[in-house]
């Protein structure tokens, strides 16, 4: 009885979102009165605005949206996350692992008419390893030991040992600069060789326009225009509107449906790789006792919280790396909603519940995360999951550049953050190796284990799969007990799109590689607006 209560409470606290949700509720119609761009133009929206569009620098998900636009990586992703030839037509490897030489392009130009060489490589990659860039992506790229420009269109990266990652890191999220370019400058006006280039910033909008000299044909697009809108009402109106064209992972799942069921969108939904976990900082004194983490874990149910804020749009996970990847662990012991076990691991522990089911909590532990209305609700629901057994919770919710600073410096007890780059089981090296902690890495929970360092390092060094495998599925093995991470969900990619926006793609985080072949079918458009106009003949009269 107490757990169908509980349940009817969680549902009832995530019916729906904001005003548009109430609507629903009420069972109102909401309005659909969309009156799409003339121009070729692209509306895009998303929650937060980059932290910096230097792709050295940026390394939160809206700086990597608009490197993907305006810059190119020595290889790129296909829509499956395969590796693909980018700048780099070809490449091969040398001295048993340790010399990865790239075969460049000609007839490449930057949006400010320099020609691209092996020299722009050279420049980039130098630039974060030698500390010119000051970049938490240090890490990913310490095992350089010596970029060589053999000639104008052939460069070799030599590395200290053999690493069987180091493509991964070198997709446009990394793009190429011109050489001699600086952070200020580049994060100021970013130059790249992408297809659209840099026109303006301002604190809400980033402003793209086509590259007519791109190496690959211009794209259809003459613009795209990138705007922050935080709230997702807000989001949804302005879609239904038309003033926005396209929104990825950003509307609420309850407001899907009524885009499926409108001639005039169309919703594409694909697996993801876009990991959603609560974050722990080890060195707090109370979470740094395992038992109190795998308490957390016993006492979120996550199940739950999948079924009713996110409608199911997602599958719990033990794990950092998504569905279907070859190195997943898929026989991990779940962390199953146990409250009970929950308590007696706080028992053992040394955290009594001072006043049995009473309101007293054992201790209260901070919870950050950004002002975006689903995570703070993602809050609110974990905070009352975790008062059941005991565990106070006080949530700060932070604009989110302070909150992102604030993360990346160590500067907290937990948060929720979405991770977007679980494609490579090398991903635990760089997020949880003793080595890669702020301010140069990303292991901001101060994690350390020697047993995990040692595999992740001798995965890492192997570049046969079959070899690595049995280590990445340890790694994870070993995570799941320590539990740096309290790992919630793997999310789907969800997009909203007009009906006549043709040519658009998911890709498994999001990107946005195929807006370089997206176009306005306005044929589409007229034959849309007719049946609309036709349905409305139909409709009832008041």
């Amino acid at each position: 009885m107490r757990e169908a209560m509980r349940e009817a409470m969680i549902a009832k606290q995530v019916p729906t979102f904001g005003l548009l949700g109430f609507l629903v509720l009420a069972g109102c119609s909401v309005s659909f009165d969309p009156e799409w761009p003339e121009d070729d133009i692209l509306v895009l929206a998303q929650t937060n605005a980059p932290t910096h569009l230097d792709p050295r620098v940026g390394t939160d998900a809206a700086s990597g949206k608009i490197a993907q636009l305006v810059f190119n990586g020595l290889v790129t992703k296909d829509p499956r996350g395969n590796l693909i030839p980018d700048l780099a037509e070809s490449w091969e490897v040398l001295d048993e692992g340790r010399r990865w030489r790239f075969h460049l392009r000609t007839g490449v130009i930057f949006h400010d008419g320099s020609t691209f060489s092996a020299e722009d490589v050279v420049w980039t990659f130098g630039s974060i390893t030698d500390g010119t860039v000051s970049t938490l992506k240090a890490a990913a790229f310490e095992r350089i030991q010596e970029l060589v420009a053999v000639d104008d269109h052939t460069v070799d990266f030599v590395l200290d040992e053999p690493f069987g990652s180091f493509l991964v890191d070198l997709t446009p999220a990394q793009g190429i600069v011109p050489a001699g370019t600086l952070p200020d400058a580049m994060g100021a006006h970013p130059v790249g060789t992408g297809p659209f280039r840099f026109v303006s910033q301002t604190p809400e909008t980033v402003t793209l326009a086509r590259f007519e000299g791109h190496w690959a044909g211009a794209p259809h697009l003459q613009k795209v225009v990138v705007r922050e809108i935080p709230d997702s009402t807000v989001r949804a109106l302005e879609m239904m509107k038309g003033t926005v064209q396209l929104v990825i992972n950003d509307l609420p799942p309850d407001l899907i449906p009524l885009f499926r069921k409108h001639p005039s969108y169309r919703v594409a939904e694909d697996p993801s790789a876009v990991y959603t976990y609560l974050g722990l900082n080890l060195r707090d004194p109370i979470l740094s006792d395992v038992r109190v983490r795998r308490a957390l874990a016993h006492g979120i149910d996550r199940q739950l919280l999948v079924a009713t804020l996110w409608r199911g749009l997602g599958i719990v996970t033990e794990t950092v790396l998504p569905p279907g990847l070859w190195a997943r662990n898929e026989h991990l012991e779940p962390y199953d909603y146990d409250p009970a076990r929950a308590r007696a691991l706080l028992d053992e522990a040394g955290y009594p519940d001072p006043d049995g089911d009473g309101p007293a909590v054992r201790f209260t532990l901070e919870y950050k995360t950004s002002t975006t209305e689903e995570y703070v609700l993602q809050a609110q629901i974990i905070q009352r999951m975790l008062a059941e057994v005991g565990i106070g919770i006080e949530i700060r919710s932070m604009e989110f550049a302070t909150f992102y600073q604030d993360i990346g410096q160590g500067n907290f007890q937990m948060f929720s953050l979405n991770r977007f780059g679980a494609i490579d089981p090398n991903i635990y090296s760089l997020i949880l190796h003793s080595a890669n902690v702020p301010p140069q890495g990303q292991n901001r929970g101060f994690y350390h284990n020697a047993e995990f360092d040692r595999l992740v390092d001798t995965a890492a060094r192997l570049t046969d799969p079959e070899e690595r495998r049995p280590l990445y599925l340890r790694v994870q093995e070993i995570f799941r007990d320590d539990l740096p991470y309290i790992s919630l969900y793997t999310r789907e990619t969800v997009a909203v799109l007009p009906s006549s926006l043709v040519g658009y793609v998911n890709y498994p985080l999001g990107e946005l590689f195929s807006l370089k072949e997206v176009f306005w079918d306005r044929a589409v458009t007229q034959h849309m607006a007719s049946l609309l106009k036709e349905s409305e003949k139909d409709l009832p009269r008041r």
